[in-house]
This record gives C-alpha cells, structure tokens and sequence, in this order.
C-alpha cells in the first residue's frame, strides 16, 4: 500500500496592539478571539500544515512506519525505524532526507540535540535548497544558545520559502535569536512580522510576548501589549502550557501586576513535574515577584 502525497516537505508551523507612548516601537499586534474559518478540505488542510512537496511511500516501509511513529510521538520506535530506514532508502534522495529529517525531529523530542541537528544537517547537505532543514537547525541552534548560527539558519530558511505558509514561525525564531543577541530591533522587525503572519500560533505569541515583557531596553518593552500577547497564546492551548503562562506572569509583572504575576507563577509552576528543569527558574521568578521585581532577559542566556 502507497501513501501518495505524503505532505511532509515544507514549513512548520499570532488585531491591533496598542503602541508604546512616543512611538518608540510598533505594536506586535494581537489577534482577535477567534481563529478564520478554513474553507480547504481535510486533506488540503493537513496538507498545509505540514508541506505540500509529494512522494510515494510505503506504509509498510521502515520509513512509512517510521514517520508514523515520529508523528504518533512514539520517538524511540521512530529513531530505530529511521535508522533502517536510511539504509534501505540509499540512492532516493528524498526519502533518505525524509529519514533524516524525521529522526533529527525524534531526537530533538527526546532531548538528544546534538544528534538531532546532526540529521538536519545531513539533510541540508542532500537536500541544499529545501527551506525545512535550515528551520529544523536554527531551532536547534537557539535551544543551544547558539544565536548568531540561529539566525543565519533562519534566514536561509526564511530565502527558500517560496511562500508565506511557515513564515511567521521562521520569523519569530529568528526574532529570538537577535532579542538573545541584543539586537532589539531587528528582533522586534522580526517579532512584529511574525504576529502578521501567524496571529494563531501560540509559540509565535508567546515568544513575542516575552520580548515586549522582560526586554532590558524600556523602549522595547509594552506591558499592555506583552499581557494581550501571552493571554492570547495560553488561551489558544487551554492553559496547559506551564512556559505561556510562566510568560504571562512575566507580562502582568511588567504592567505593574505583582499579584497577578504571583498568581500565574504558582500556576506555571503547579503544571512542572518535580524534577523538570525548568523549576528552579520558575520559583526564582516567584521570589522575584514577590518582591514587587519584573523580569529582565539576560542577553546571551536562554
């Protein structure tokens, strides 16, 4: 049996804010409540989501179950399924990138980065002009602090794009990396475009409401704007996600909140496990909340 089309080869994928008094910096922007209505089939849709670069493959392959088992989250079967998969592919270029690409996302979800950005640069070397392995890098990159190469993957991946799908995530990533950079107004160009683009993402929200809320050059910062931004991007995943929220209490103690900011961190914080990493900064922030103290972003840290 033939998977045909299999939509795998292409991006990945948050109103009007309010400006800073002066004009110092644009508003991101915040998206309205609600999400556009599609009008694209299922098909088109899942499509879409994920790329639109068709190929044939067998579901009962290696890598047909492989991508099934990325996809379904199962990471470890993924890896070992891959890992065959790239042997049994040899001379189809783009089913070996596939693999690749598809066993670096499993080893990014299982925290093996370094092993993850080795595939996704072993795609970049068979595949030069697909936009998909500079995005999968440079998110690499800025999980591993390494902005300045963040931004030169992202800014290949934003080249390559022959449209706009994909692109507001790229642009936020991006951002990202110049904010750690200390570049705040490329990082706020890129921060203002990617809301345009993708105004229901909520990693895209959340990031650019880190920005507006703990920025170390006041002209950048918006308290208003980073608790729209934050509260959009925790409603679009339900409150379930403890970083958005961790974000908004950050928002809320930039607008001059601090009971508010206490009260979302305690949340964030009711939603880490004991033992994720994460904890220690969190209850850090609460301390400092406490104190009637927002946060400011260390340049050059995560």
């Amino acid at each position: 049996m033939l998977i045909a089309s299999l939509a795998i080869f292409a991006s990945s994928a948050h109103g009007q804010g309010m400006a800073k008094p002066g004009g110092l910096n644009p508003p991101i922007g915040v998206p309205g409540t609600s999400r556009p209505t599609s009008t694209a089939s299922p098909a088109r849709a899942s499509s879409d989501r994920t790329g639109t670069q068709g190929v044939m493959i067998d579901v009962d392959s290696n890598l047909g179950r492989g991508i099934y088992a990325e996809v379904s989250q199962s990471y470890r079967e993924a890896v070992k399924l891959l890992t065959l998969a790239i042997e049994d592919e040899r001379g189809e270029v783009i089913k070996v990138a596939l693999a690749y690409r598809f066993r670096g996302l499993a080893y990014k979800h299982l925290g093996r980065r370094d092993e993850a950005l080795n595939d996704f640069l072993e795609v970049i070397r068979i595949q030069p002009k697909f936009d998909l392995g500079y995005y999968d890098a440079g998110v690499i990159y800025n999980l591993t602090n390494r902005y300045k190469e963040a931004v030169d993957a992202m800014t290949r991946a934003i080249d390559l794009r022959p449209d706009d799908r994909g692109l507001g995530r790229r642009r936020g990533e991006r951002g990202n990396a110049y904010f750690h950079l200390g570049q705040f107004k490329r990082a706020q160009d890129d921060f203002v475009a990617a809301v345009r683009l993708a105004p229901h993402d909520a990693d895209v929200l959340n990031n650019a409401a880190w920005f507006r809320a703990t920025c170390p050059d006041a002209s950048f910062r918006n308290g208003k704007e980073a608790v729209e931004l934050a509260s959009r991007a925790c409603q679009l995943d339900k409150w379930k996600d403890a970083d958005q929220i961790d974000t908004l209490a950050a928002a809320q103690a930039e607008a001059g909140d601090f009971a508010e900011a206490e009260r979302y961190q305690l949340k964030a914080l009711s939603l880490l496990s004991a033992d994720e990493a994460l904890r220690p900064k969190f209850q850090a922030r609460l301390k400092q909340y406490r104190a009637k103290q927002p946060v400011r972003q260390e340049i050059g840290q995560s």
